[in-house]
């Protein structure tokens, strides 16, 4: 008797530091993810394939999400990431090595996204999507050329009062880009130039959060909105005035990669996720969901010729198109720095927008 209850005791202490009964975890998946980043069907179809119910846990900010693994106790499972915030947490051992290259489906990944500068043996990642930053053009409003960063920097009449910011950092390398500057550069001369340069721009235009951009897509007293690629795609669906410019300064390009935090609550799940993700069925499932670009191989086979064919997903002539590399992680730090000391600064002399 002595020695069955030293058993059971064991066990027992054994699932406390499990975090529970081991069907609580096994039946559950917790995904941390921007708004927006994942398609409901194609969670959907996840939970139907494995019987695993999925909480998903949606930030209104990217930056939001590297802040909240910081945390050892968060209880994650899956973390889609952008591929500047990856390399950090790696770096500061939050995320789990996963030996991506293993998985089942890994080499539907297209080459130019796997062994990425800060995942190279691909440990850590999975190549998830991607997508640019450009301008939304209500052509009914300005049918003109749409192609250039001065349409925000230096408006004509008829978008004059009627412009969206995205509430993101991205604005300091558009505004780099239209100053003829390298869109990573991060000397506090030129940062100082970008504060100067978007200070007038914040005070005359609406600022947008990541997760209400689609309610500013769809609001026809806006006529140009600074969004990224899927979130045109999407609002066109309702919309179909919009255009989705290429700038011909040159287009920031971001990626996204899954991974898994440190210490998953369950484990076995979230790399069966991950291998989910790299089915080219499920890949086309979600870029038709969200409207950002796939990086699996055959996923094409799988989507309808509108999607293909969209204007967010490949560029239409004569459109030049000049896709931008992520920036180093010390040259983001000093750019989101410089982004949120402007934004507080304009937004102390004056009320926050509606959508601010």
């Amino acid at each position: 008797m002595i020695r069955h209850r030293a058993v059971a005791l064991l066990l027992a202490a054994l699932l406390a530091v499990a975090g529970g009964p081991a069907g609580a975890a096994g039946n559950e998946l917790r995904v941390l993810a921007r708004a927006g980043a994942l398609s409901p069907a194609l969670l959907a179809r996840f939970e139907q394939q494995n019987g695993v119910r999925v909480r998903l846990v949606e930030v209104s900010e990217p930056a939001e999400i590297p802040r909240r693994l910081d945390h050892p106790a968060a209880g994650y499972d899956v973390a889609l990431l952008l591929d500047h915030q990856a390399a950090e947490l790696i770096g500061r051992g939050r995320l789990e090595r996963v030996w991506a290259d293993r998985l089942a489906g890994f080499w539907n990944v297209e080459d130019p996204w796997r062994s990425r500068p800060f995942d190279p043996r691909n440990e850590y990642t999975v190549p998830h999507q991607w997508g640019t930053t450009g301008l939304a053009v209500d052509s009914s409003v300005h049918p003109g050329d749409h192609d250039s960063l001065a349409l925000l920097f230096s408006p004509p009449p008829d978008l004059v009062g009627r412009i969206a910011l995205l509430d993101d950092p991205v604005m300091v390398q558009l505004a780099l880009l239209a100053a003829g500057e390298p869109h990573c550069a991060a000397d506090p001369r030129r940062l100082q130039q970008v504060e100067n340069r978007l200070a007038p721009l914040l005070a005359r235009a609406r600022l947008v959060r990541a997760d209400r951009i689609q309610a500013a897509l769809r609001d026809h007293s806006l006529a140009l909105v600074v969004a990224w690629s899927g979130d045109v795609m999407r609002a066109r669906r309702s919309r179909p005035g919009l255009a989705f410019a290429y700038p011909r300064e040159g287009n920031p390009v971001w990626s996204e990669v899954a991974a898994v935090p440190r210490d998953p609550p369950n484990r076995a799940g979230a790399l069966k996720f991950l291998t989910f993700l790299l089915r080219p069925d499920n890949a086309a499932l979600e870029s038709e969901g969200n409207g950002f670009a796939t990086v699996i191989r055959g996923a094409e086979g799988f989507l309808r010729p509108e999607v293909l064919a969209a204007p967010e997903l490949v560029a239409p002539w004569p459109a030049k198109v000049v896709f931008q590399v992520p920036c180093e992680a010390e040259a983001q730090r000093r750019q989101e720095a410089a982004w949120v000391r402007l934004r507080s600064q304009v937004r102390g002399r004056r009320p926050p927008p509606p959508d601010g």
